[in-house]
């Protein structure tokens, strides 16, 4: 099991701390007593040094958070004692189910195990253009445009481009591919998923009722946005199951808790809201128009392939291979 900063944001909910996701990689985390402590959530394969302790706290002045969510395995002695002597260290480790916060310790039931990830690097750019050119059936596109459809920076298009070649073809008239459906499979190789903090909420009604409850609550909070994915975004560009659940992409959390929703375990949510790092999914979804005249935002359909694989269900496979053969056979992507 690949265990990421979500996974330590779900245990806040575990041993009873109230939380909101406030970016990708910020938490705001409150005893219950009304008051929050903004953090900025740090995963690391091993628990932290004196020196970074140190550094985490000294960049806190810079980026005005009141302290740092470290996410690790287990909690060493230098993390134990830093926790219980300054308020701004905290800590969720996993595989022991704690979570220290403002010198008190928290325990969930039970015994947790998982292996954390390898953070490495990760170039949005480049499987941003492997999406793009997955999608996109038109002809050659300068570098110019490439980074403005995938929502990153011209100079971090130029030096990934050339890394995607013979997938990618340089053309006098820009870049463009002969092979789409290897764009396909490699990005869904090579992607580590979206990253960033999710949040997992029920209510209940059907999945659909739900759904536009979601809405009306985004729309309390336009800033937030809305770009639907996995099962609601897949019945959209090539219908084959029921949904059973939402998974959607926002700016900001909204407060659905004022719609009906109750904040959950990840296994128990019919609504998976997350704050993605990886940042061309907003801006690489569109907005399709409704029958009542108004519009509903849908990630690409690469992304919701790659949420619809990870839905339970026995007839999930055969739904994401039906969205892969129509995706690349018709222009379901503008």
């Amino acid at each position: 099991m690949v265990v990421e900063s979500a996974d330590g944001v779900e245990l806040l909910l575990d041993v009873g701390l109230d939380r909101r996701v406030t970016g990708s990689a910020e938490v705001e985390i409150s005893a219950g007593d009304g008051q929050w402590s903004r953090r900025q959530v740090l995963v690391l394969r091993h628990s932290p040094s004196p020196a970074e302790l140190d550094r985490a706290l000294a960049a806190l002045k810079e980026n005005r958070r009141d302290g740092v969510l470290f996410v690790v395995a287990r909690a060493g002695a230098a993390l134990v004692e830093a926790a219980s002597q300054d308020p701004r260290v905290s800590y969720a480790a996993l595989q022991d189910g704690v979570v220290s916060f403002l010198g008190e310790l928290h325990n969930a039931e039970g015994e947790r195990s998982g292996a954390l990830p390898r953070p490495g690097r990760t170039s949005w750019a480049r499987l941003g253009a492997l999406r793009l050119f997955a999608l996109a059936a038109e002809g050659p596109m300068s570098q110019s445009e490439i980074a403005r459809r995938i929502g990153v920076s011209h100079v971090a298009v130029g030096k990934q481009l050339p890394l995607l070649e013979p997938l990618l073809e340089r053309t006098p008239d820009g870049w463009t591919t002969a092979d789409r459906t290897s764009c396909w499979d490699r990005f869904t190789t090579e992607y580590p998923g979206p990253r960033g903090l999710a949040t997992f909420w029920t209510a209940t009604g059907e999945v659909l009722d739900q759904l536009e409850r979601l809405e009306r609550a985004v729309g309390k909070s336009p800033s937030a946005g809305l770009a639907l994915s996995g099962d609601v975004a897949a019945d959209f560009y090539a219908p084959w199951r029921r949904p059973s659940r939402i998974t959607a992409y926002v700016a900001e959390q909204p407060p659905l808790e004022e719609h009906g929703f109750a904040a959950v375990r990840a296994a128990d949510a019919t609504v998976e809201l997350r704050v993605a790092r990886d940042p061309t999914i907003l801006p690489m979804s569109r907005t399709w128009p409704t029958a009542d005249g108004g519009g509903r935002r849908y990630a690409d359909p690469l992304i919701a392939a790659w949420d619809l694989a990870r839905t339970p269900g026995g007839d999930v496979a055969p739904a994401v291979e039906r969205l892969r053969d129509r995706a690349l056979r018709e222009p379901l992507w503008p």
